[in-house]
C-alpha cells in the first residue's frame, strides 16, 4: 500500500479542513496516511515525525503557506521525496497546487506520473574560528545580517577564492532560483526561472549606489567573512533557522548535494505565477 505523508499548518483552520479531505480521499483510494504526531489523533491516522515521513512515504502533502513548505522540504536530504504544496489562498510561489487539484495531483504523484521539478538547494557551512564546522541546508536563501536594528555590517565576499568586494549593507542574501521571488526580490534582486542553475547574491540596503545583484554559477564556492569592526553576525536559513556567528567565523555557501522534488501543477507555469502573484498586467 502506498504511503502519503501529511504536514499541515497547525494554526490555520483551513489546513485542518483540507487535511480531513485528504485523509478521506486516501482511505477511498487505498492509500495509507502518516500525519505529524501533533495532529495524527484528530485526523485518525498514524503519527510520524517529518524525517520518518521522508523515510517511509512515497510523497508528502504540505497544507499551508510557503513557510510550511520550506520547513518540510529542507528535511528531504538524500531521500528526495516529492513534496506537494497545496495553496490555501495566500501568496505562495511554492504551494501552487490549488484546492480543486488536490486529489488529481496526489493520485498522479503516487502513480509516478506527476510533473515533478528538481529544485537546487544551498548548503551553508559555518567554519568556526576554533576549528568546528556546522552545515545547514536551505531551499530559498541563506541570509547574513547583524542582529542589531539600524546597524550596518561590513562583509568580505570571495567567489571561488577571488575577492569580489567588501560590502557595507544591512546584510547579504544568497538565493537559489526558487528563492529569487522571496527576500531576494524584495531586496531588488532578479526573478529567475527555477530551471536555471545559478545562485544570486543581493545586498540588503547597501550603503552605496554602485552595489548591484550578482548572478553566479551554482557550482561556485561563495565565502563570507565579517569585516572590521568584527562583532557578531547572524546566518538565517529560509527565514526560519538562525545561527549566531562569532567575529572570526567564516561562512561558505555551495550547491547542496541533494535537491528538493517539487510537484508542479500542469495548469500553471513560472510566468503565470509571476503575473498572478505579483499582479503584473492589471489594469
Amino acid at each position: 500500500m502506498a504511503i502519503l505523508g501529511l504536514v499541515r499548518k497547525r494554526s490555520d483552520p483551513r489546513a485542518h479542513e483540507v487535511a480531513l479531505r485528504v485523509v478521506s480521499w486516501a482511505r477511498d483510494a487505498g492509500v495509507s496516511v502518516l500525519a505529524e504526531h501533533e495532529c495524527a489523533a484528530e485526523l485518525g491516522t498514524p503519527g510520524a515525525t517529518k524525517p520518518e515521513m521522508f523515510e517511509r512515504a512515497a510523497a508528502i502533502a504540505v497544507l499551508g503557506g510557503d513557510g510550511t513548505f520550506l520547513a518540510t522540504a529542507r528535511l528531504a536530504g538524500a531521500r528526495e521525496t516529492p513534496v506537494v504544496g497545496v495553496n490555501l489562498g495566500g501568496l505562495g510561489f511554492l504551494t501552487e497546487i490549488m484546492l480543486d487539484e488536490i486529489e488529481e495531483s496526489l493520485a498522479a504523484v503516487l502513480a509516478g506520473r506527476a510533473l515533478v521539478e528538481r529544485r537546487g538547494m544551498l548548503e551553508a557551512t559555518v567554519e568556526r574560528a576554533g576549528g568546528g564546522r556546522e552545515s545547514f541546508q536551505a531551499l530559498n536563501d541563506a541570509v547574513l545580517s547583524r542582529g542589531s536594528l539600524g546597524r550596518t555590517v561590513d562583509i568580505e565576499v570571495r567567489i571561488d577564492g577571488s575577492l569580489l568586494g567588501r560590502f557595507s549593507a544591512d546584510g547579504l542574501i544568497v538565493a537559489t532560483p526558487t528563492g529569487s521571488t522571496a527576500y531576494n526580490l524584495s531586496a531588488g534582486g532578479p526573478a529567475v526561472h527555477p530551471s536555471i542553475r545559478v545562485h544570486l547574491l543581493s545586498a540588503i540596503c547597501p550603503h552605496t549606489l554602485s552595489v548591484r545583484p550578482v548572478v553566479v554559477d551554482d557550482a561556485a564556492r561563495l565565502e563570507f567573512r565579517l569585516g572590521p569592526p568584527r562583532e557578531q553576525l547572524l546566518l538565517t536559513l529560509d527565514g526560519q533557522e538562525t545561527v549566531r556567528l562569532g567575529p572570526e567565523d567564516r561562512v561558505v555557501v555551495t550547491r547542496a548535494a541533494h535537491q528538493a522534488l517539487m510537484v508542479r501543477s500542469p495548469r500553471h507555469d513560472f510566468y503565470d505565477l509571476l503575473r498572478t502573484k505579483l499582479g503584473w498586467g492589471r489594469s
